[in-house]
């Protein structure tokens, strides 16, 4: 907020001195994703107040009457009340782009009461799930997502100051002070937006498709944990505000702790007749989709068999105790927060094993009786598929990834090779991509007493470099199991994820057949536009963004277009900058 200040100083009845103070706002820096393009700025603008006070000292209550007071209302657009009017001693009349346009809309004989106050206005794009990502902004302070989160970074420094000191009855400058602002600093998301959009738009379609309630997806390098792209067709971020059963999705996990521990090798023989009591003199059956019979517990995984996950877990209880199974999962990076820069994130649901119930055991062998956010589950597989280490989930480009290792590299290679099978031959074929590596796993887990499911896959994609990649469809309708709804996702995101490095890599030059609205667009796009098209450009000022832009036909060719466009460093439409 600008505040101008003036300060007389008389020193004798010879000397007229004062000093004109500006201050002019600093402003919180910039956002930009993966790539360098712009997810929240800051602008300029003036907030128009009213001073009600002073305007009752010369004029009482008659100005209420006066046509032009009427006039100065409605060209702010202020549908106060008259009676509300005597309750303030300022009023907001609005806020326009620039001193000019408000000045035009005050009559003349209000001016003096008015002023034209220099004001900070956060834009940033919203569409495509980035909302969550990017938050948002109250007065000059973050209050959600990255710019809650890089609050300290992004926050405004130190606002500039300019000082005139006059002399004399007809102004004579003294003396001119300039202190420019000292503005926030920028930060660069790991987020690509444009993928974000078109994997959004996917989720989208997928939603309608299986009349489900959510689809959500997750993209992560998986040696760096940078998160290229995170979404939900939620309002709410789920990814990381919310949290789910992992369902089956949790037996990679129970299978590398148990080979790391010693107990199980992947030929340990099982028999499945398509149930396991896992307690004895209980009763207590958890049943399995089907009966796998004479089964070791390397194709348990690969078929996702209930029997031996359980007979699995209860080696590990039964030789180290539940607190063991509890270290394991907490290992993996269950039960707190991964540390990502989202303000709000929650640690899931894992209880302490002194408030386990006595099966809870077993029921988490199969992915129930715990919660995890599908941040975190992506991190907790990714430590097997990325040779055993795992790496913290981060939206901060310019952070060095946190790294520790959970199991043996060794151990890690036989559970992979299992995922490759799971894919390969396994519940999760229908993910399956002729030309391209992929490991995975699913998971369903039952909710709303068994009516509704959240359907999960979770797994690594080797493109350009390996991905590991998560999505969820909660409560589909048209058809339940994960290896139906879930698995055909991932093989939807991971081409869609192929296709747009593929085009990265070879780039398709853009069409044209009218001139679109290019408000908002950057030089590149600019350029893009004059090579596909016969259009001539003459560009005025200086700036990466267009601000506006006007269209003549020569008269001396037939259809050419000239397009006269001036250039700001503010974008005008933020939505536009995604293409």
């Amino acid at each position: 907020m600008i505040i101008v200040l003036l300060v007389k100083v008389y020193t004798n009845i010879y000397t007229n001195r004062y000093a004109v103070k500006s201050y002019i706002p600093a402003l919180r820096g910039n956002i930009y994703d993966s790539r360098g393009r712009l997810l929240a700025t800051s602008e300029i603008v003036y907030g128009v107040y009213l001073d009600l006070n002073y305007l009752r000292s010369f004029a009482g209550n008659a100005f209420k009457k006066s046509p032009d007071f009427l006039r100065l209302l409605n060209a702010f657009g202020v549908s106060e009340q008259l009676s509300e009017l005597d309750k303030k001693n300022i009023l907001r009349l609005g806020i326009v782009n620039s001193r000019q346009e408000a000045i035009r809309k005050i009559p003349t004989q209000f001016l003096k009461f008015v002023a034209i106050v220099p004001e900070e206005r956060r834009i940033s794009l919203s569409d495509f799930g980035l909302s969550a990502i990017v938050g948002r902004t109250d007065q000059r302070y973050g209050i959600s997502g990255a710019e809650a989160y890089f609050d300290k970074i992004l926050r405004p420094v130190r606002d500039g100051v300019v000082s005139v000191t006059y002399s004399g009855i007809f102004g004579r400058p003294l003396n001119y002070v300039k202190i420019e602002p000292e503005n926030g600093k920028n930060v660069r998301l790991t987020i690509d937006s444009e993928l974000q959009k078109q994997l959004y738009l996917l989720a989208q379609d997928y939603k309608e498709k299986k009349q489900a309630t959510e689809v959500g997806v997750l993209v992560m390098e998986s040696s760096t944990g940078k998160v290229r792209a995170a979404l939900t067709t939620q309002s709410w971020p789920t990814y990381y505000m919310g949290y789910i059963e992992p369902g089956s999705t949790i037996k990679p996990i129970i299978f590398s702790a148990a080979l790391e521990l010693g107990l199980v090798t992947p030929d340990t023989h099982y028999y499945c007749p398509g149930y396991v009591k896992p307690i004895e003199g209980l009763d207590l059956t958890i049943k399995d989709l089907e009966v796998h019979k004479d089964i070791n517990l390397y194709d348990g995984l690969v078929h996702s068999c209930n029997v031996v996950s359980v007979l699995t877990t209860k080696q590990i209880v039964d030789s180290f105790g539940v607190e063991k199974l509890y270290e394991i999962f907490q290992s993996f990076g269950l039960g707190r927060e991964t540390g990502i820069e989202l303000q709000g994130e929650i640690p899931g649901k894992l209880n302490t094993p002194d408030k386990w119930y006595k099966a809870d055991w077993a029921f988490m062998s199969i992915g129930q009786s715990i919660g995890v956010t599908p941040i975190q589950l992506l991190a907790a597989f990714n430590t097997i598929v990325n040779g055993g280490i795992y790496v913290a989930p981060t939206i901060y480009e310019g952070k060095e990834p946190a790294k520790k290792r959970v199991i043996s590299k060794s151990t890690a290679d036989i559970v992979k090779q299992m995922l490759e099978d799971v894919v390969e031959r396994g519940t999760g074929i229908n993910a399956k991509i002729d030309g391209i590596k992929i490991l995975g796993k699913t998971g369903t887990a039952q909710k709303n007493k068994k009516k509704d499911v959240t359907a999960v896959f979770v797994g690594q994609a080797i493109l350009d470099k390996p991905y590991t990649i998560m999505v969820w469809v909660d409560s589909p309708q048209t058809e339940k199991l994960s290896s139906i709804v879930a698995a055909p996702f991932f093989k939807e995101v991971v081409l869609k994820l192929k296709q747009y490095q593929d085009d990265l890599m070879n780039p398709k030059k853009q069409s044209y057949t009218n001139l679109p609205d290019i408000t908002g667009w950057n030089i590149s796009q600019l350029k893009e536009l004059a090579e596909a098209t016969s259009i001539v450009l003459k560009l005025n000022g200086t700036g990466l963004y267009v601000e506006k832009y006007a269209t003549s036909t020569t008269t001396y060719a037939t259809n050419v277009t000239i397009v006269e466009v001036w250039l700001t460093d503010t974008p005008i439409r933020l939505k536009n900058i995604v293409q």
